[in-house]
């Protein structure tokens, strides 16, 4: 059985609209800031092909893939902010921390080394 576009979807947004209502209640009447539900609301469309994509094709073999657009989101959804989350480490470790050589003997520190081994 083939799925849908609406198979994909992370959440629906009755949920969405049912969760904000609460929120509004639990807050005597206040709702979330407006870039909170901006955030719920965009990781909706988040990697659904109906609100977005690229095409990519292969120049060797012509093979082609649907890649859809991602919210860029930075604190709900989880794939971007994962891929976020893999930028900076990748970051860090190439552009930010100091390559020092590593081995057994620079792992432990030198007041305890007598006590260790």
């Amino acid at each position: 059985m083939p799925l849908s576009v609406a198979d994909y979807r992370p959440c629906d947004a009755e949920h969405l609209e049912a969760f904000l209502e609460t929120a509004r209640h639990n807050a005597d009447g206040s709702p979330l800031p407006e870039f909170v539900e901006q955030e719920f609301r965009d990781f909706l469309t988040c990697g659904v092909l109906a609100h977005g994509c690229a095409r990519l094709r292969c120049t060797d073999c012509a093979f082609e893939r649907l890649v859809p657009f991602s919210c860029k989101g930075r604190g709900f959804c989880p794939s971007c902010g994962g891929r976020r989350m893999t930028e900076c480490a990748a970051r860090l470790v190439d552009d930010v921390l100091p390559r020092v050589p590593m081995g057994p003997e620079s792992s432990v520190p030198s007041s305890l080394s007598p006590r260790v081994g």
